[in-house]
């Protein structure tokens, strides 16, 4: 699969996506100061392929519509598809303790797939969905799309006063993880509330094809945030001396605070 991929497709993508496009009144009230942060340093060295980098975020896509024809005496047909939907409705959240999640030298020396998912807080959602297809024949097809939906709506967060002798702090760490991969790696580390984060791919190969189509839309929306602090927020994701040596696709997520949305969306379908 890396073979055929660097073979058809080659080209290397470095996206961060960042800013609200689609967000309707959060109302925050009795705010101090507060702190949160993503961190990514000594990563993504040595890396070849497909790249996708995402720290925080939120973007509003719609209308996106993708139509494939195909000869009704073709021989075959592959159609490689991921439809995944993401939704935070309606919680009501009160903070008082702290999380901390860690990974440390974890995810090194795979062939074929990984999907790494880290997450420190609440309500955080996170994918890594793969769906590859094949086919052969004269008169051949080969169809990949991705579509993808993530929601945050109606939520209420409060940050009180925390237990005794501790903090309402929220830390996601990984270090020194996910390396030495060929193929496709998704990665996910959220510390926070409600952050939603996923990494999509769809590969589609056919012999001899006529038609060869790949496509990849979605929605991010955020509505109806409601967040009330009586501390500072404190919370921290971050990637230390990981993603190294990594030859074929790589998304990677990583995303500190509340409702934060990321998607990576990789769709590629080849001919030979």
């Amino acid at each position: 699969m890396t073979a055929m991929l660097q073979k058809k497709v080659l080209f290397l993508a470095l996206v961060g996506a960042c800013g609200l496009a689609h967000a309707a009144g959060a109302d925050t009230s009795n705010d101090p100061s507060s702190s949160t942060r993503s961190e990514i340093s000594n990563n993504l060295s040595n890396t070849y392929g497909n790249t996708n980098i995402n720290q925080t975020g939120t973007a509003y896509l719609e209308g996106i519509s993708v139509y494939e024809v195909f000869d009704p005496k073709a021989d075959a047909m592959a159609t490689a598809r991921v439809d995944d939907v993401q939704k935070n409705l309606g919680n009501k959240l009160n903070v008082t303790d702290p999380a901390n999640a860690a990974m440390s030298g974890s995810v090194t020396g795979i062939q074929g797939n990984a999907g790494v998912n880290n997450a420190s807080g609440f309500f955080n959602q996170q994918a890594n969905n793969v769906a590859i297809t094949s086919a052969s024949g004269k008169k051949s097809g080969a169809a990949a799309a991705v579509s993808f939906e993530q929601l945050n709506d109606g939520n209420t967060y409060t940050f009180a006063q925390p237990l005794y002798g501790t903090s309402n702090k929220m830390d996601a760490t990984m270090s020194n993880s996910v390396s030495n991969i060929q193929g496709n790696a998704g990665i996910n580390n959220a510390a926070g509330a409600g952050n939603q984060q996923k990494n999509d791919v769809a590969l589609s190969s056919a012999s001899s094809a006529v038609l060869a189509t790949a496509s990849a839309g979605g929605t991010q929306v955020n509505h109806g945030i409601a967040v009330t602090t009586f501390l500072p927020i404190n919370g921290t994701a971050s990637i230390t001396g990981s993603v190294n040596n990594v030859t074929g696709n790589v998304g990677l997520n990583n995303a500190a605070g509340l409702s934060n949305q990321q998607v990576n969306s990789l769709s590629v379908a080849a001919t030979h």
